[in-house]
């Protein structure tokens, strides 16, 4: 429930007695440590590039995305009739230079384009490039680079971000980490910097959707929040970002003004997305205790204090506030102590506002400490009178944690808000941040769950090696609605919502959880309902989800299906089966067939072996058990294994099949004696050594065979015989 006006007005006028400024309610979700830096990227080359040929891949298996345009770069000559034949298939020559002619032609033409080019020539896509600049990790994380190569960036949607401070905007606008052209509004009056909080949300925002405008509003109070939002919607801001913490407004239960300036939001069109804050280890939640009597809430049995450390020249704000909004019947009051109160600890702050009857503020105090010393401090809350009612209450550390907390329902405003999307915080490893808040909200008896959505912190801006927290989060789900939204520009605000909950992934608890929500941000690109996360083809529909090679990636994306090394592409060309990685079944690899040549972007006839058939030479001996002569299958070696695309290896004449010596030369004339070292002669000592063989007294070796397996003339059976002897001695005459 929204408090009254009239109390609004007492409020900021005791704020301003009090000399208690608005800002101190909000606080800045983020801090920053050293972080890994992005990865690298690579490109293969090629006459015909493989990432040319994928797209023709998937032009060919997917005819909706025949018609995207693909940007390639064409080496070589361009003349006027490739200029012709470009323009002829639809496509564009964008520029020409010295390294190439860009064009532009839909994917579904390029390879027509590609059979008729000049053989010289070369067609590749762009060279991977980087600017100097730093990209935040979570967008490869959550599936935005996945938008962002279907050429989605945002370029419809206008993005407002609201914060405290945009310092180094000027400077991360000259490195190109900004756009030029965001509008950006100090309704603080001091000036658009002071903090450079805003200027890291807006970076990641701006990493996550590149062609989005940016609308920035720097605030420190509600009314100069509400005054935002009003030039927000004139401006036709579709998403807000708010990565900011309020406190004492409402009892963290979606209403109070705060929230009302969410709702407003909600109403006019505006998806309104807010860090859930960080305060799981600096919140309490309890109802007013007081079993002892003594007007003092017992935090735990006996113990009638908090504890908070703090180091010398801390400065810690407190916040309490309870459950009263609706009435302002009950007056609590907050105190800190150093040393145990009641055990000769000193009140070092207060906050004794006068609520209930005869009141007139909220039900919440304030303290704000700066510590003199190390040491640790005590919090007290008491009870005005024993006869009012005993209140839920709340009690926030804006500086160290408190020592007895309570992690649920930690969340502070306007996170807590029905028409609010709130983010959790994960770690770049999916690991659910410590000190993200944690849901859900207070409503009683039916809590509304929070928060809805995580997303990653811990990520690189040009200001920080690391910025964590959940205001490094929320602008990733706030850049993601926009990707969204210009996907689907009809979505409304609770259709846009729910399309991010829904593509989540579940990363936590399964199911929904206090901590990361539904799952931490994961884009569906290609809009087949599989989200970056758990999609093989992320940048193509396949609701089938089918990969034939098991290898992770879909067969609509994947080059090589089969994962045998060959693109599907030259597979097709060749005519093996894209799905097979041993076609002809010899037990040879279709790429080891193909690449036999050292070349497996191309099959070459008389080079390579016939992918296509067990025995490319024809000789009856298969390509495999010529290649494992040896005894070992595999390579060809030269020497030890049978040439697969020769029918006689040794080339005496004699073809491997009936060869008694298929890699020694046959020179049939009966010339082995001496042994070892035969002179040229065929005589007597010839015959006696070859008769030494018949008998078995000798065993021939492969120059004997070579030399005296005579007969069948022509055609040598291997085996030293009688037949053998009886040419011999023709041979001698």
């Amino acid at each position: 429930m929204n408090m009254p006006n009239n109390s609004m007005h007492y409020l900021s006028a005791a704020l301003r007695k009090l000399s208690i400024p608005l800002w101190l309610f909000a606080c800045l979700a983020s801090w920053t440590s050293a972080s890994a830096a992005p990865p690298a990227t690579s490109s293969p080359g090629a006459r015909f590039e493989s990432r040319v040929a994928q797209y023709m891949d998937q032009a060919e298996k997917k005819p909706a995305f025949r018609t995207t345009p693909i940007t390639v770069i064409l080496e070589g000559d361009l003349n006027k009739v490739a200029a012709g034949l470009i323009k002829n298939l639809g496509g564009t020559v964008r520029f020409s230079t010295p390294s190439g002619h860009e064009l532009s032609i839909p994917a579904g033409k390029l390879q027509a384009l590609r059979n008729s080019l000049p053989d010289a020539s070369l067609l590749r896509l762009p060279y991977p490039h980087a600017a100097a600049q730093v990209t935040s990790q979570g967008v490869n994380l959550t599936g935005a680079l996945d938008m962002q190569t279907l050429g989605n960036g945002g370029a419809s949607v206008t993005i407002g971000i609201i914060d405290l401070g945009f310092a180094s905007l000027s400077a991360a606008q000259a490195a190109g980490e900004l756009p030029a052209d965001l509008t950006v509004t100090d309704y603080t009056g001091t000036g658009t910097g002071g903090t450079d909080h805003g200027t890291n949300v807006a970076q990641i925002v701006h990493d996550m959707a590149p062609n989005a405008r940016l609308f920035l509003a720097k605030i420190n109070s509600d009314t100069q929040m509400d005054a935002a939002l009003t030039a927000m919607q004139a401006a036709g801001v579709r998403i807000i970002n708010h990565s900011v913490a309020w406190y004492g407004a409402a009892f963290y239960d979606g209403t109070g003004p705060i929230c009302a300036i969410a709702e407003r939001a909600a109403t006019n069109g505006i998806l309104w997305v807010n860090a859930n804050g960080n305060d799981r280890y600096k919140h309490y939640l309890a109802t007013f205790s007081d079993t002892d009597g003594d007007l003092r809430h017992n935090f735990a049995t006996s113990q009638n204090y908090n504890t908070i450390a703090l180091n010398a020249n801390a400065t810690v704000t407190l916040i309490l506030n309870w459950d009263d909004y609706s009435s302002a019947k009950v007056n609590y009051d907050l105190f800190l102590y150093n040393g145990v109160p009641g055990a000769g600890g000193s009140i070092v702050a207060q906050s004794t506002n006068i609520q209930g009857p005869g009141g007139w503020l909220p039900p919440y105090e304030i303290i704000t400490y700066a510590a003199p010393a190390i040491g640790t401090y005590y919090i007290v809350v008491t009870k005005k009178t024993s006869n009012t009612a005993n209140k839920r209450l709340t009690i926030f550390s804006l500086g160290p944690n408190l020592g007895i907390k309570t992690n649920a329902s930690s969340i502070a405003q306007p996170a807590d808000g029905i028409a609010v999307l709130s983010v959790g915080a994960t770690s770049l490893s999916d690991v659910p941040e410590g000190f993200s808040s944690e849901g859900p909200t207070t409503n009683l008896p039916t809590p509304r769950l929070k928060p809805e959505i995580s997303g990653p912190d811990g990520v690189v801006t040009s200001l920080s090696p690391a910025f964590y927290g959940t205001s490094g989060a929320a602008p990733h789900v706030a850049g993601a609605a926009a990707l969204v939204l210009a996907q689907t520009p009809a979505l409304t605000t609770t259709q846009l919502r729910q399309a991010l909950i829904q593509t989540a992934n579940d990363v936590s608890t399964a199911g929904f959880d206090s901590r990361t929500g539904y799952g931490r941000l994961s884009l569906d690109a290609d809009q087949d309902n599989w989200n970056h996360d758990q999609d093989n083809c992320p940048l193509i529909a396949n609701a089938d989800q089918l990969d034939t090679d098991t290898d992770n990636q879909g067969d609509a994306c994947d080059a090589d299906d089969d994962n045998d090394g060959l693109a599907d592409a030259l597979e097709i060309q060749i005519g093996t089966n894209p799905l097979l990685a041993d076609t002809d079944g010899d037990g040879l690899s279709d790429y080891f067939e193909v690449a036999f040549d050292g070349n497996a972007a191309a099959y070459t006839v008389g080079a390579d072996l016939n992918p296509l058939a067990a025995d490319t030479d024809g000789d009856t001996l298969s390509d495999f058990a010529e290649l494992a002569y040896d005894g070992t299958p595999g390579a060809y070696l030269p020497g030890t294994d049978l040439n697969p695309l020769s029918t006689d290896t040794d080339a005496d004449g004699f073809p491997d099949n009936t060869d008694p010596s298929p890699l020694s030369f046959n020179y049939c004339d009966g010339d082995i004696a001496p042994l070892g070292h035969p002179d040229g002669v065929v005589n007597a000592a010839d015959y006696a050594l070859a008769l030494r063989i018949v008998l078995g007294e000798l065993a021939p070796s492969d120059l004997e065979l070579s030399h005296l397996d005579l007969y069948p003339v022509g055609a040598p059976d291997n085996v030293i015989d009688l037949a053998d002897l009886a040419l011999l001695l023709k041979l001698m005459q």
